[in-house]
């Protein structure tokens, strides 16, 4: 018998539909929270591409923090069948094991793994592109499943890298999801 593992997950896989793509039988999802970390948008995905600019889509990643700054995310169990088809989709991160709370009750707290990229080139956001705006739906989307305030904190968690100098990131925002 295979031991189930607790996955934090903090973008595309907190949409259901996108998680349950990859691993159907995810159990106990619930609203969660790590820290030590801020969300951004800063690689290169190997699997999602925008056919228009024939390039990669700009997926999610983490860059450390200090421990008073925290994400929002899911937690999910999984059996261990499912996890070879997980490891195959995240192949561009690294498992990391991870101190998680309850988004709810942030007294109780448990470990489990994320997914997260170290050693990459980073990789810059592709405004205007709908393929780019489909994967930031996707995980908004999943976001608003747990509510306003916890989408308003998916969005003041998450950076863009390279975003020019004069680019209000609130314009790419507007009007998703």
């Amino acid at each position: 018998m295979t031991e189930n593992k607790k996955i934090f997950a903090y973008g595309s896989l907190m949409n259901e539909s996108s998680l349950r793509k990859t691993v159907p039988a995810a159990s106990n999802v619930f609203p969660a929270r790590v820290y030590g970390f801020k969300r951004v948008f800063d690689l290169a995905s190997h699997y999602r591409y925008c056919s228009k600019q024939r390039v990669p889509v700009c997926v999610l990643n983490l860059v450390e923090q200090s421990q008073d700054v925290s994400i929002n995310g899911i937690c999910f169990e999984m059996d261990g069948n499912s996890f070879d088809a997980l490891l195959s989709r995240e192949q561009i991160y690294q498992l990391h094991k991870v101190n998680v709370f309850d988004y709810r009750d942030g007294n109780v707290e448990f470990s489990a793994n994320l997914f997260w990229a170290k050693n990459y080139r980073p990789y810059q956001f592709l405004r205007g592109s709908e393929a780019q705006r489909h994967y930031l739906n996707l995980c908004l989307s999943g976001c608003s499943v747990y509510g306003e305030d916890f989408v308003q904190e998916f969005i003041s968690s998450t950076s863009f890298w390279g975003l020019e100098p004069n680019v209000d990131s609130d314009d790419i925002w507007r009007g998703a999801y």
